[in-house]
């Protein structure tokens, strides 16, 4: 019998309006939404407003994330394809970004493993 850490992690790859990608548990994603402007820091989801991680006005689409300290929030993303792969240890590198992101490489593509814990703390605060 194959365990998951034989097959990997099920994961996404989302290029971010910023340049970078992130890969994330496939877990992680709620939901992929076509945002006509984001001209501010919440988008509407479902109906509720929901906070969105840095500014990227020529962002089209976000990715819904599933959060901890937050039920929802909103990544902005790039006019790329999501891909979808299994994240194997193999695919790790001992490189660091600026932010002390790990860092993986799938098909030749240098993608963030982010913290994303943090991620939700650099998000705008309501109120």
């Amino acid at each position: 019998m194959e365990t998951q850490a034989d097959n990997g992690v099920p994961s996404v790859l989302l290029p971010r309006a910023d340049g970078t990608t992130w890969v994330l548990p496939l877990n992680c994603l709620a939901e992929v939404i076509a945002v006509p402007e984001l001209s501010s820091q919440t988008v509407v989801w479902r109906g509720e407003p929901i906070p969105v991680l840095g500014p990227a006005q020529s962002a089209r689409a976000c990715a819904v994330l599933r959060g901890q300290d937050v039920r929802y929030w909103a990544l902005p993303l790039a006019p790329l394809p999501l891909v979808y792969r299994r994240l194997t240890a193999d695919q790790l590198t001992d490189e660091l970004t600026e932010d002390a992101v790990l860092v993986a490489v799938i098909d030749e593509r240098r993608c963030q493993v982010p913290d994303l814990l943090a991620a939700e703390s650099d998000l705008p605060r309501a109120g």
